[in-house]
C-alpha cells in the first residue's frame, strides 16, 4: 500500500514542479502581457491533459487490480469451499467407521455377557446335581 501514496505523492509533486517551473519560466521571458497570458494558457491546458490523461491511466490500472483482486478472492473462495467440503467428507467417513465399530463391539460383548451367563447357568445346574 506504502507504494500507491508514494507514487500519489510523487505525481503530486511532479505536477506541482511542473507548475511552478511553467510559471516562473513565463515570467522570466521577455514577452508582452497578451503573449504571456496565451502561453500560460496554452501551458494550463496542456498540463489539464497531462493530467486526465495520467488520472485515466490510474483508473484503468486500479480497475484491472481490483478485477486481478476479485478473480484471486474468487478462486480462494472456491479453494476454501472443497477444503471444507473435503473435512466434511472426512468426518463423515470417520462417524460411519466408528458407527460400525461400536456396533460390532456391542455385538462381541453381547455374545461374550450371553456366554457367561449360560456358562454360570451350566455351573450352576451341574452344582445343583452334584449337591
Amino acid at each position: 500500500m506504502s507504494d500507491h501514496s508514494n507514487g500519489g505523492e510523487f505525481f503530486k509533486g511532479l505536477l506541482f514542479g511542473g507548475i511552478v517551473g511553467a510559471v516562473a519560466a513565463l515570467l522570466y521571458a521577455p514577452k508582452s502581457g497578451k503573449e504571456m497570458r496565451e502561453d500560460l494558457r496554452q501551458r494550463t491546458l496542456e498540463l489539464q491533459d497531462d493530467a486526465q490523461s495520467k488520472l485515466a491511466l490510474a483508473q484503468e490500472r486500479a480497475e484491472k487490480l481490483m478485477q486481478q483482486t476479485q478473480a484471486q478472492l474468487d478462486e480462494l473462495r472456491k479453494e476454501a469451499e472443497a477444503a471444507m467440503q473435503e473435512l466434511k467428507d472426512s468426518a463423515a467417513d470417520k462417524v460411519t467407521g466408528g458407527k460400525r465399530a461400536v456396533e460390532k463391539e456391542k455385538g462381541r460383548i453381547k455374545d461374550a455377557v450371553d456366554a457367561g451367563v449360560s456358562a454360570y447357568k451350566q455351573e450352576k445346574v451341574a452344582k445343583s446335581k452334584k449337591a
